[in-house]
């Protein structure tokens, strides 16, 4: 089981000409990706991750 940590964010640009940073993270967290999952298996633990207020 081969893994790798990487730092993950999400960019709300849903407004481009809004200038609040609400809720972007300050600093992206760190997510652990497994290379034995494929990657649309993981998304929704980075979704969760992040809390990120956008649909997956």
């Amino acid at each position: 089981m081969a893994t790798f940590v990487c730092r993950v964010q999400f960019l709300d640009d849903t407004d481009p000409f809004n200038s609040t940073n609400f809720p972007e993270p300050t600093r992206p967290p760190s997510y652990t990706f497994r290379e034995d999952i494929p990657l649309i298996n993981q998304i929704a633990g980075i979704h969760r991750l992040l809390k990120a207020p956008h649909k997956v």
